[in-house]
């Protein structure tokens, strides 16, 4: 089988790390992965983090290898989601948004590039840096609340929509001065630019805290940045997240427990 490989370096990097990054992908694009590359999450996609021979720490992504269909449309209809990730990254940052420095993406495509084989990100490797999850346990709660609604403001004025924006993808930074804030996006793939749709600019209020009082919270510190009413922004958000709660529990699950009745991931719950 004939394959044909794609490979964008980010041409900001030292000559070492350059040819670094050109070794990793020659290997990667063969399906190895590299010796001494750390396993840090498997699930739909895998991430890894390696060091370079420069000494540079990067974190690597894997992107699940689809079906027949897929392997279609991002092989010869879309860019593929290692692409879409590195160019967004790059967006952002131009845009004055944190996220861990692009530094490549590769892919591997078959039948005369109609087919995606493989593709990974390659980005920096952030290690000061921890989840926003359950931030409604968190002493400094109320300033967290008010600076990430500060941030929301900036991702609504720039047109950015993040469809990811959930504790897991909306980092903050460690060590930084007391009472200052620096969010860091990862796992942009999903990312829309020159959105001017309020509805669309709210979705983000689906899954960033599932407790509704934190994201009434969060949403009246967005109307305090937007100079919106207060009232009607947090029954907009409520409204954006219990339709995803109820779209999630009560139509996916269902759904994938009849077409996948074995996986546990989808078992009903006994207290229910």
């Amino acid at each position: 089988m004939s394959i044909s490989s794609d490979i964008i370096i980010n041409p900001e990097l030292s000559p070492a790390d350059t040819d670094g990054l050109s070794a990793l992908a020659g290997t990667l694009l063969r399906g190895e992965i590299p010796t001494g590359a750390e396993l840090v999450y498997d699930g739909r996609n895998r991430l890894y983090v390696h060091t370079l021979p420069s000494g540079r720490k990067v974190n690597i992504k894997a992107f699940r290898r689809g079906g027949a269909l897929k392997k279609l449309i991002y092989g010869r209809l879309r860019f593929d989601k290692g692409r879409n990730s590195y160019d967004n990254a790059r967006r952002l940052l131009a845009l004055g948004f944190d996220t861990p420095q692009p530094l490549m993406t590769c892919s591997a495509r078959s039948a005369g590039r109609w087919f995606l084989e493989r593709a990974f990100y390659v980005c920096a490797q952030e290690d000061a840096v921890r989840q926003t999850r359950c931030w409604e346990e968190w002493p400094d709660r109320d300033a967290l609340v008010e600076a990430l609604g500060q941030e929301m403001g900036r991702l609504f004025r720039a047109g950015v929509l993040f469809r990811d924006f959930s504790p897991g993808n909306v980092l903050l930074r460690t060590g930084t001065p007391a009472g200052e804030y620096r969010f860091v996006y990862v796992d942009v793939n999903r990312t829309d630019f020159g959105v001017r749709s309020r509805r669309r600019l709210m979705s983000m209020f689906r899954r960033i805290n599932i407790v509704e009082a934190e994201t009434s919270r969060l949403a009246r510190a967005l109307a305090r940045d937007m100079g919106w009413d207060p009232e009607a922004t947090r029954l907009r958000a409520l409204g954006v997240l219990r339709r995803f709660l109820w779209l999630k529990d009560d139509v996916q699950k269902p759904f994938k427990r009849l077409i996948r009745p074995g996986n546990p991931k989808y078992r009903r719950s006994a207290t229910k």
